[in-house]
């Protein structure tokens, strides 16, 4: 699955077929590429955890073209701006989610944006062949501010519902 596909395949699979933030869209898309459906899209570790310029370059040009909407929003408490991506016609999804995918974006999009980037970046350092304690280390360092106990926990706890994380065990899956 391209990066265009897949991007139009998780807004088509989502409640109201909208993605709240680019920060999130990368993390659901990088947890549905770790599911292990054939893609040529790439992450990397960046600010906010694992990134893909495949996606970021695939919105905009999804956006440019009209097959997905680009509108802004705000958070209240901090005045911030995000981006809302919406799919006005999930009729042009052309490949779906496979089933164990589908099921896993739709259990991690109950956590908030920074319990996905935590979960993420855990899930970034498994897949590069770190233990479990040893992703969680790096985690903590790499982003102590937002590494809070309750993140973590919770962090882990979506990992575990996806199957994505067992704990005291070296998980080779990589994306």
């Amino acid at each position: 699955m391209n990066a265009e596909n897949l991007i139009l395949a998780i807004l088509g699979a989502l409640p109201n077929h909208e993605v709240r933030g680019k920060k999130r869209l990368q993390k659901l898309a990088f947890f549905v590429v770790q599911t292990g459906i054939p893609s040529n899209v790439k992450f990397f570790l960046h600010d906010f955890g694992p990134f893909s310029t495949e996606v970021a370059s695939a919105t905009d040009v999804l956006s440019y073209v009209g097959a997905i909407t680009e509108a802004e929003g705000q958070f209240e408490k901090t005045k911030r701006y995000y981006k809302i991506y919406s799919l006005p016609d999930p009729v042009i999804v052309s490949e779906k989610l496979p089933a164990n995918a589908l099921s896993i974006l739709t259990t991690l999009n109950a956590y908030s944006t920074v319990e996905l980037e935590i979960a993420s970046t855990i899930r970034y350092f498994l897949s590069v062949g770190y233990g479990a304690e040893g992703a969680i280390k790096a985690t903590r360092e790499l982003k102590p501010s937002k590494s809070l106990p309750k993140i973590v926990e919770r962090a882990e706890e979506a990992l575990l519902k996806v199957g994505l994380y067992e704990r005291g065990r070296t998980d080779q899956m990589s994306g």
